[in-house]
């Protein structure tokens, strides 16, 4: 027996391109779906997959989910109306301070505001979006080369995380840099505004933001005070005193 969960049903037979309902720019990046195989770990399949609204950052879709209904005797239920956003993937880095040793290390930590934060202010890591074609660590540095002007040569990955296991919204890949060292531009541009990039979905910031260098200690006692507000960046920095434990 099927039991079907539904509210206002989209879907049609014919529903096999993406043609959003609402479009302020073509999405690019990775779209998810669950197989079959998924279904039976309880965790449910994709049958169907519409587009309500996108752009080139997000794609919000209603999909049509089969799953089992541990409380029907494992029959099979139809969830019509469950949302998904499918967000580019992005990468977090805390960055080790150029100027400090890797026995005593001190870190370079942003300040900044945020258009969810209102005007609260928030310790933050380096972050940004992984592009088409790159690998997680290859975004990895170039946005810490963008943002801090530093070259580092020790990479440790973290994890890859998924941001909301309900509702989506892409993956995060934490890193810890070490072993840093200013690029050939001029070192005082670490005190200024973060940089560039090319592409439509890796553009600067528009919030300002300070860069400061913070001892061990003090990056542990700030996101122990909740300081990194983002869990985003509180994940990363977490993460990374437990490596460096």
């Amino acid at each position: 027996m099927l039991t079907r969960i539904k509210t206002q049903q989209l879907f049609s037979a014919t529903d096999t391109k993406d043609d959003c309902l609402v479009s302020f720019g073509s999405y690019r990046g990775s779209k998810y779906e669950s197989t079959a195989t998924d279904a039976f770990r309880t965790s449910g399949e994709t049958i169907g997959n519409k587009c309500l609204i996108q752009s080139k950052w997000m794609r919000v879709a209603q999909h049509q989910v089969q799953t089992l209904d541990n409380n029907h005797n494992q029959e099979m239920k139809v969830i019509d109306d469950w949302l998904w956003i499918d967000y580019h993937d992005r990468i977090n880095v805390l960055v080790q301070d150029p100027d400090s040793s890797l026995d005593n290390p001190s870190f370079l930590i942003l300040k900044q505001t945020k258009y969810a934060l209102s005007s609260q202010e928030s310790l933050a890591v380096v972050g940004g979006i992984i592009e088409s074609g790159e690998e997680a660590v290859e975004a990895a540095k170039r946005e810490v080369g963008e943002e801090l002007h530093v070259t580092c040569n020790s990479w440790t990955p973290l994890g890859t995380y998924r941001t909301d296991v309900n509702r989506g919204m892409g993956w995060v890949h934490p890193f810890l840099a070490r072993d840093c060292n200013y690029s050939k531009q001029v070192k005082s541009t670490v005190e200024q505004n973060a940089g560039e990039s090319n592409s439509d979905v890796g553009e600067p910031d528009t919030e300002e933001q300070n860069i400061q260098s913070m001892t061990l200690s003090d990056v542990k006692a700030s996101v122990m005070s909740q300081q990194f507000v983002e869990v985003q960046w509180s994940n990363t920095v977490a993460l990374a005193m437990l490596h460096l434990a």
